[in-house]
């Protein structure tokens, strides 16, 4: 009994340090950057780059980064050391009551004098409001995720859409600074020095809503008195279905049995999604288009945007471009950027997080629409693309096929296809002779391309044979060996760029399954320790816009 005594009490004092050192962590926060960037789609990606320092005790369990809505998806959670060492870290996505976080679990814990830096990326959803201040605007409040430890440097980017000025933008407080980004869009600009805990910076922009094509109306918000005039329609209406269902049930049973037949309503079928997305879907409904082949629609897109080139096949070399000013890149395809290394190949893993994202935005588009029907009409899209490839004139065949390659891409049966519709079809009386060099017969970049219309031949019944020592005169048509030996080359460069980008294919796919397929719910979990949230009775006057309060604590343990 002694020594069960003495084995306890040795286990409370090994714990207690721990305990305490748990309660009593100290922090603090070096540099909060914070940047809004708002979409011309009404959605707006948020990006936090937080670094902090342990003074006292250990972190160990999470660090939290408040969010200011609950339409909210994580893209990228990361974990950075000093010495640049980068991981992927776990978290889940907090949503109670009023309370909204992403919460973040270290790599390796954090001991006094120790810092880190963390990265998270969301996606917000209904976040733009219509402004009913300023007539014809639309904007949000924001308050940066603030914390229980004092802030050495809190920045703010606000981005907004292409083609808003400056004279249009109406703000509060006032900025620090304001500019132009390398793509024409204009950014407001924000700065803090020398924090204390808690500290709230509450932001207000608001800008002319025909930039944006969601925005949320107050209709939309609705209020207390609507939710409970709601709520008691709802339970009479509860209350009469009872007592329909028990009447029907009854009439039901003296019928004869039938055979169920299932019917499901959707909103039929998904017209604006990218091709990247397209082929994605196809893929996951089993159609036989792998994982290179909708990477390759992707690297496709970006190419006729003019954020990439392709500088070698084999090996697979890209090159990043700045790009046209005023033109959006979707999340899915920004990652795809940052996986070009300094030698022009592909990330492999960070390519896997690409196709990661690019799921989760399939499956948000696709939500409430007929999968059966989306593909159909992007079936019909692809084959009348064909029909205009085998339809016009010969010297057009080429570009038709290069302006509307990512979306030929997501056709299973594209070399098939590609052949036939390539065909060299010669006309009445000219033929078009068209020329590529060796090195560019390859579709995503044809350069120095030339044509030349000349006469067709006619052909003599009876020609005479030639004098000896003089060659025989051939009739050649060169346009049709050019087009078909283009057709080859086209399909040959696609197949190499598509088992180029993914090298291991059962690898890549292993990994794509891992991180597709959470490990664990990352629905609402419990509110996390020192997090303080005043939102739920906060005022949020604006001189600028009108909308709903963003809450947005974040804390460590």
């Amino acid at each position: 009994m002694r020594f069960k005594l003495v084995l306890f009490i040795a286990l409370i004092l090994l714990v207690l340090p721990l305990i305490y050192s748990q309660a009593q962590i100290s922090y603090e926060i070096n540099r909060e950057k914070v940047i809004l960037d708002v979409q011309s789609s009404g959605e707006i990606l948020l990006r936090y780059n937080l670094t902090l320092t342990v003074i006292s005790g250990r972190i160990a369990r999470y660090v939290a980064v408040g969010m200011p809505s609950p339409s909210f998806s994580v893209y990228l959670a990361q974990e950075v050391f000093p010495d640049g060492k980068t991981v992927d870290v776990e978290f889940s996505e907090v949503r109670e009551d009023s309370y909204y976080a992403v919460k973040l679990t270290p790599s390796e814990p954090i001991d006094p004098g120790e810092s880190r830096t963390y990265v998270v990326e969301v996606e917000l959803e209904d976040f733009i409001y219509e402004d009913e201040t300023n007539p014809g605007n639309a904007g949000f409040m924001f308050t940066p995720s603030w914390f229980n430890a004092r802030i050495h440097e809190l920045e703010i980017f606000v981005i907004l859409p292409p083609g808003v000025s400056k004279d249009e933008v109406k703000n509060q407080p006032d900025y620090d600074n304001v500019g132009t980004l390398p793509d024409g869009r204009l950014y407001l600009y924000w700065v803090r020095k020398d924090l204390p805990p808690n500290y709230k910076l509450e932001l207000g922009v608001s800008f002319p809503k025909e930039y944006v094509e969601r925005v949320v109306t107050p209709s939309e918000e609705g209020g207390i008195l609507e939710f409970l005039i709601g709520l008691a329609l709802l339970g009479a209406l509860l209350v009469a279905i009872v007592a329909i269902v028990k009447l029907v049930k009854s009439w039901i049973e003296k019928l004869p049995y039938m055979a169920p037949e299932i019917f499901a309503e959707s909103l039929g079928p998904n017209k604006n999604m990218a091709p990247a997305e397209v082929a994605y879907l196809k893929k996951l409904e089993g159609r036989k288009i792998s994982y290179g082949r909708v990477l390759a629609a992707l690297m496709a897109t970006l190419v006729r945007k003019g954020f990439l080139a392709i500088r070698s096949l084999d090996p697979l070399r890209v090159e990043k471009l700045e790009g046209p000013t005023g033109v959006n890149l979707r999340i899915y395809e920004r990652r795809f950027l940052e996986c070009v290394k300094d030698d022009g190949s592909l990330d492999q893993d960070c390519l896997v997080k690409v196709v990661k994202l690019l799921h989760r935005r399939v499956e948000k588009e696709i939500a409430g629409y007929s999968r059966r029907d989306t593909m159909a009409y992007y079936d019909e899209l692809v084959r009348s693309i064909w029909r205009r490839v085998r339809e016009a004139p010969q010297e057009e065949k080429l570009d038709l096929v290069k302006d509307n390659l990512m979306w030929l891409l997501t056709d299973d049966n594209f070399e098939k296809n590609l052949k036939e519709a390539l065909k060299a079809r010669p006309r009445e009386g000219r033929i078009t002779v068209i020329t590529y060099p060796v090195d560019d017969i390859w579709i995503w970049w044809p350069r120095d391309t030339w044509t030349t219309t000349l006469p067709r031949p006619v052909p003599v019944p009876s020609p005479r044979p030639a004098p000896s020592g003089t060659p025989s005169p051939r009739v050649d048509i060169p346009g049709v060996s050019d087009i078909e030996r283009v057709a080859d080359s086209i399909a040959r460069s696609v197949e190499m760029v598509s088992s180029n980008i993914v090298r291991n294919v059962e690898g890549f796919a292993d990994k794509v399954a891992k991180a597709i397929v959470p490990s664990r719910s990352r629905a609402s979990g419990r509110r996390v320790r020192s997090i303080s949230c005043a939102c739920v009775s906060c005022a949020c006057a604006c001189a600028c816009v009108s909308c709903a309060c963003a809450c947005a604590g974040g804390g460590v343990g």
